[in-house]
């Protein structure tokens, strides 16, 4: 049995032992919330059942039972009453487990205290038909957007309509897991019939969701977080560099860049995150619509991004700062960061680089830069495994694709 261990109550960070916290995920997320609380001396356990990126890692350890990611607060409650800690912080790594810890008893929240928003704020921001409903009852702008639920939500559409438009997941890490994918573009209704039609065998349904246009460097991304009190302890901006694959998918590299410049889309996200009562760590994507010079917004995540991680070089422990606020302790705010601080995320911004040579064009933003003086998502000089382990994944996957294509 792991005891618990006395809470902190002084600055002293050498001389006070930690109470132990639960990190729920396995890939990028929750490898950077693992390595920010091990720098604090918490000790730290993988809950999620994985043998992925984050068991590689040196700091690995994980609890005597562990548990399938999943959004069921029902299961994860049944989980955490049998687990054998005396009490412990979660951490949410993923979309799934944000919703199933906001879900929580309060008896179990006690026990297992996390800074999450509630569970009426999970189920809003993160299915995203209710989003939009949100956005459009608050009058933040947003893409035009039309639920799908069904074939005959298709008709009266003509493909004019679709060449400027994708099909959205209203559940995207439903769609990530079935299909490989964040959402896809569809050139004929045949195509957009066939799609729904896949979707809702899986229990998915999409939203056809106006494309806005604009380069890379449109898309901001807004990090933060706010605490038990409402207060917005800290918030950081990046321009987005590259993207992988390059019209949907995960950003590789970004840079943050002053408030100033993204003042209207600060001010949005204000505005949704006081409606929703939210308290945690943030992650809000906006695109700068070329059309009239208005931040549209994309979604906003209740959880820590990738680059969380990384964001502890430009000055902002977001996941120290969920640890303190869980814990009903004084959470520091930070008013300025530091600016032209990169990320890169090794892997997938190695493939978009890659990619974009190959169509004989010139990958956006700098090269070499983000990846010499840039944070690093994967690789740490103290940590290495899990970067080569996925280095070695993403070969292996590069290998059968290429005799797929010789065999075809």
């Amino acid at each position: 049995m792991l005891p618990g261990v006395r809470t902190p109550t002084t600055g002293d960070e050498a001389s006070e032992p930690r109470l132990p916290a639960l990190v729920f995920g396995k890939n990028n997320t929750a490898l950077g919330a693992l390595r920010s609380l091990a720098g604090h001396g918490v000790p730290t356990l993988v809950a999620e059942e994985t043998g992925d990126l984050i068991s590689r890692s040196r700091l690995y350890a994980r609890p005597p039972r562990t548990l399938r990611e999943t959004s069921d607060s029902t299961v994860l409650a049944a989980y955490l009453d049998d687990l054998p800690i005396e009490r412990a912080v979660l951490i949410p790594g993923a979309d799934g487990w944000a919703g199933a810890i906001s879900g929580l008893p309060a008896r179990l929240a006690e026990r297992f205290p996390a800074s999450v928003p509630p569970h009426t704020a999970t189920d809003r921001l993160l299915e995203k038909s209710r989003f939009r409903e949100l956005v459009e009852e608050l009058g933040i702008p947003h893409p035009r957007t039309r639920t799908l639920r069904t074939l005959d939500d298709l008709d009266g559409l003509d493909e004019l309509m679709l060449a400027g438009a994708f099909l959205k997941p209203t559940e995207s890490q439903r769609h990530n897991a079935a299909f490989g994918t964040k959402g896809l573009f569809v050139q004929t209704l045949e195509a957009a019939r066939r799609r729904v039609g896949e979707g809702a065998a899986a229990g998915i349904t999409f939203m056809l969701q106006e494309w806005i246009p604009g380069g890379m460097g449109n898309t901001v991304l807004l990090d933060g977080f706010i605490d038990r009190t409402g207060t917005i302890r800290a918030m950081t901006a990046r321009r987005r560099l590259r993207m992988n694959p390059q019209r949907l998918g995960n950003t590789t590299a970004a840079v943050t860049i002053p408030m100033s410049e993204v003042a209207p889309a600060a001010e949005a996200l204000r505005t949704v995150l006081a409606a929703v009562g939210y308290r945690g760590v943030f992650n809000a994507e906006f695109k700068l619509d070329d059309r009239d010079g208005t931040f549209r917004i994309i979604e906003v995540n209740p959880r820590p991004a990738w680059y969380s991680g990384s964001l502890r070089g430009a000055g902002v422990d977001l996941i120290w700062m969920s640890y303190l606020d869980a814990l009903g302790l004084p959470v520091p705010t930070v008013a300025r960061y530091r600016l032209g601080r990169y990320g890169v995320c090794e892997t997938p911004d190695a493939i978009s680089i890659v990619r974009t040579l190959a169509a004989r064009e010139r990958p956006p933003g700098p090269i070499l830069r983000p990846w010499l003086t840039g944070d690093h998502v994967l690789f740490a000089w103290s940590d290495p495994a899990p970067f080569l382990a996925d280095l070695a994944r993403s070969a292996r996957g590069f290998l059968r694709a290429r005799r797929a294509a010789a065999a075809a």
